[in-house]
């Protein structure tokens, strides 16, 4: 070989670089055209407002009556009964049809219950069984509330309802945080949330999968991979006594929660990515859910299934308040989304530039790390051989 191995893969990286220059620079001004009214702000007051485009999204949702009927009926009505039955089907400890085999990949016995399974077959399908103490109310109106999903979820950066269709379904958008070196994700979910079993029994469901809405356009230009979720959600059950002999569990209150997560990620993603959020990511984020949980009253009523019930449909939400986060955090004013702050919105120019800087140091990531690494690594290697010699 003419070059060593390390020169050889800084002239691949190069090559790469430079090949990738003109897609980023076409992505980039996309992104700048199409972005426009995003971050146009209009001044009111001497203060910046909220972009257009979030106005503009509200005004035409409020219009919208695609899909939705009276009595909860909608055009996705079919499609949720649908998922319901494959939910319950890979929730299902005995179940070989839909939902196995599965192998445990993380358990943990201490403080709460924890055991994370991965299915054989595919890369991005977990079950996760896990123990709260708390009703299997009031673990259902954290767990299946999604505008209160970043307070529990470490890979949540925020949430948003687009839509309510009617009854208890919606439509949500959920963005994960990015994991290094990996891009950002996010999601478009058809949510359906629901009740069953008697007193003595109480059953809780929240089931979801990917749909498509113009409303809610993919977001690669900002470097953002659109994930494909096949099935998710929980099913929260009070716990039986043998369980909670078995377990040691002490008191009356503890639901055992059911989580399923069976998806296609998209884009380029390491295997050491899917092993951090399978062993560390699911068991640290519902290790919180159960010590906040801890410090929840337990009640026997849904009051986010009640609060669902009680609104018409095609009404958009932007606040995060909901009935039962009112009743649980009453010093809580509510923001405008989950991605709002408090604190006043930067001038135009500074996020135009932001934005423009953000779009290139993205894209250069998402598609040159697998070069990176390799002219590192290659790198490394040889200066560890040189040593040696």
């Amino acid at each position: 070989m003419q070059y060593p191995l390390d020169r050889l893969h800084y002239a691949i990286f190069q090559l790469l670089f430079l090949a990738l220059v003109p897609s980023i620079v076409a992505a980039t001004t996309a992104a700048r055209q199409t972005g426009g009214i995003e971050q146009k702000l209009v001044e009111k007051n001497g203060q910046p407002s909220l972009p257009l485009l979030m106005q503009a999204r509200d005004a035409e949702l409020s219009s919208v009556t695609q899909g939705s009927l009276t009595g909860g009926t909608h055009a996705y009505s079919e499609k949720c009964a649908e998922i319901k039955s494959r939910f319950l089907k890979m929730a299902s400890p005995n179940s070989t049809d839909d939902g196995g085999p599965w192998t445990s990949l993380a358990s943990l016995s201490k403080p709460y219950p924890i055991n994370v399974e991965g299915h054989v077959e595919k890369q991005f399908c977990f079950r996760i069984t896990f123990y709260a103490p708390a009703s299997p109310a009031t673990a259902f109106d954290l767990l299946a509330n999604v505008l209160r999903r970043p307070e529990w979820d470490e890979l949540t950066e925020r949430t948003e309802i687009l839509q309510y269709l009617g009854g208890s379904d919606s439509i949500n958008y959920v963005k994960m945080k990015a994991i290094w070196p990996t891009a950002a994700r996010d999601s478009l979910l058809l949510s359906h949330i629901t009740s069953r079993g008697s007193d003595d029994e109480e059953e809780f469901l929240n089931v979801g999968q990917s749909v498509e809405d113009s409303r809610m356009p993919e977001r690669e230009a900002e470097g953002i991979v659109r994930m494909e979720a096949a099935l998710a959600g929980q099913l929260v059950t009070r716990v039986s006594q043998s369980d909670r002999l078995r377990l040691g569990l002490e008191g009356e209150n503890w639901s055992k929660v059911v989580q399923i997560a069976d998806g296609d990620m998209k884009g380029w993603i390491p295997k050491s990515v899917i092993r951090f959020i399978a062993t560390q990511a699911f068991p640290k984020s519902l290790t919180k859910v159960c010590r906040q949980l801890a410090q929840t009253p337990s009640r026997k009523e849904s009051l986010l299934l009640r609060d669902l019930l009680a609104r018409p449909a095609n009404k958009p939400v932007r606040d995060l308040g909901s009935a039962a986060a009112a009743e649980e955090k009453p010093a809580t004013p509510k923001a405008v989304i989950a991605s709002s702050v408090a604190a006043p919105p930067a001038p135009a120019a500074v996020v135009r530039r932001r934005a423009g800087w953000m779009v290139w140091i993205r894209l250069i990531l998402r598609y040159a790390t697998p070069a990176i690494i390799a002219a590192l690594t290659s790198l490394l290697f040889n200066m560890l051989m040189k040593r040696r010699s």
